[in-house]
């Protein structure tokens, strides 16, 4: 167990949803010392030589086949680069690729810990809440992800919409949809409420959960609480998702373990 003496934020394009400055009154009411440093890249200070690298790296772990784990950076293809340098000074998320995520924290983690070597990285969490869609490799191929915990965590808003399975009946139906050539925007109403949306604002909600299990993660070593009800729960679908990193609260066993590195 670890006493965190610095919880940091950032932000890398999410979603425009997304209210960070809500997720840290929501840490804060918590007990945990919060700062969010805005605009990760900006935080980090690089050069226009820096970025333009940087962008080259991100560009040389994008996932092209789901079915062939990326064991390391491609050669990007210049035009990949040029893209992911234009989206590093725009303001729209990140949301035209799919990128592995551990690559990406190990790239990020590169380029933050010589500009964060004051503090120490075992007693401080950093959290990048990016609009990139991540993945890890597992069982035989590439699966979104919510959250990589680890330093720094990353947590998707594209994620939070991607990978958590929508309603079973919803793939049915869209199945019978694409046969009959059918506008699937009925499909999507008809299950309104079902799932996030990138524009939901309940996005903020469900990241105000998965950054604790970014918290717990480094403070206590997991992410994730077995108790169905707690805001911890491993949530696999959508509508687990909605009632319990949405609306759902700490377990009682897991408000005694936040005490403890509190």
């Amino acid at each position: 167990m670890t006493a965190l003496k610095g919880l940091y934020l950032y932000k890398d394009r999410p979603s425009p949803a997304l209210s960070i400055e809500e997720v840290v009154a929501g840490l804060e009411s918590l007990g945990l010392h919060t700062e969010y440093r805005g605009d990760f890249l900006r935080f980090l200070g690089l050069g226009e030589d820096e970025l333009h690298s940087l962008a080259a790296r991100i560009a040389a772990i994008r996932v092209g086949d789901i079915e062939s784990l990326l064991d390391r950076p491609t050669e990007p293809e210049k035009v990949d680069v040029e893209r992911e340098a234009a989206g590093m000074s725009g303001d729209e998320p990140h949301t035209d690729a799919f990128y592995d995520g551990n690559w990406l924290q190990r790239i990020y983690f590169a380029t933050l810990s010589p500009r964060a070597a004051s503090e120490p990285l075992c007693e401080t969490a950093h959290l990048v809440f990016t609009g990139r869609l991540i993945g890890t490799f597992e069982t035989r191929r590439y699966h979104a992800r919510v959250i990589i915990g680890g330093m720094p965590a990353l947590l998707s808003t594209s994620g939070v919409v991607e990978a958590p399975a929508r309603p079973r009946e919803y793939y049915f139906m869209k199945a019978k949809f694409a046969q009959s050539g059918r506008d699937t925007a009925e499909l999507e109403r008809a299950f309104e409420g079902r799932f996030l949306t990138y524009d939901d604002p309940k996005i903020t909600s469900a990241m105000k959960s998965y950054a604790l299990q970014a918290v717990f993660f480094q403070a206590a070593g997991r992410e994730f609480c077995p108790e169905s009800g707690c805001c911890l729960f491993n949530s696999h679908w959508q509508e687990e998702v909605l009632r319990k990193q949405v609306d759902g609260v700490l377990c009682a066993q897991c408000r005694k373990v936040l005490e403890e590195f509190t």
